[in-house]
């Protein structure tokens, strides 16, 4: 059999941090997408559809998902595996589990902790789940038992959410991700902080978040094109 060759594309780390810049939230995308899950969207759902029936019951949790992605960075597969034994409310904190199974503990936004506490306090009585600490955190009905949220719904619902938000951004969990790491850097500037926020332990992958020889490169291309701007003018 002929063997056809592929070449793979390769991208340097600055053409690969500005690829994931343009699908990521900027600036209040991301607190002006919350508001709309928790304020707006409802009001797109056709009156006393099964959509609205859905949303209604799962607008706790939904929203806690949300919140704790953009308010952790944590990995879908992280979300997904958190039990209640997990969740440290007194110090704003969650134990995941990482790739490799490498136990780690991920600080968490305060308004993300208590969006958690929201779903909890109507978990039981809408997916009847158990409260055992052993027990998953983000649930789903089925039939008339409770079973643990897979990745795919989770990656589903995200992408339900930001189709409805009506943004140009095909968002998914990992973009979530990428959303905080870029607001933590931007913040902090501390790119050792995000490495053990986000599980990284190389500083070329966490340095995806943070690109100042692009920055440095639209200042000088700027300012290149204002010297040619002014030669004119003197002209």
């Amino acid at each position: 059999m002929l063997k056809i060759e592929v070449n793979k594309v390769k991208e340097t780390l600055g053409a690969r941090a500005s690829r994931i810049s343009t699908k990521i939230f900027h600036n209040d995308e991301d607190a002006r997408f919350l508001e709309f899950v928790k304020h707006d969207y409802e009001k797109e759902l056709p009156e006393k559809s099964r959509k609205l029936i859905y949303f209604k019951r799962d607008k706790e949790r939904d929203f806690a998902i949300l919140s704790l992605f953009l308010g952790s960075g944590i990995r879908v597969y992280e979300l997904s595996n958190l039990r209640l034994r997990d969740l440290d409310f007194e110090e704003n904190q969650i134990h995941v589990l990482r790739k490799g199974g490498k136990k780690d503990v991920v600080a968490v936004s305060p308004p993300s902790m208590q969006d958690i506490k929201d779903y909890l306090a109507v978990r039981s009585e809408r997916y009847r789940g158990s409260n055992d600490d052993t027990a998953y955190v983000f649930l789903t009905r089925v039939n008339d038992g409770a079973t643990p949220l897979s990745n795919r719904a989770i990656e589903a619902l995200v992408k339900k959410y930001m189709k409805a938000f009506k943004s140009n951004k095909s968002m998914s969990p990992h973009k979530l991700m990428h959303t905080y790491g870029t607001n933590l850097m931007e913040q902090s500037g501390d790119i050792h902080l995000l490495m053990t926020q986000l599980g990284h332990t190389s500083t070329t992958t966490a340095a995806l978040y943070t690109n100042p020889e692009q920055e440095k490169a639209k200042k000088a291309a700027k300012k290149l094109g204002e010297r040619r701007t002014n030669y004119r003018e003197k002209d």
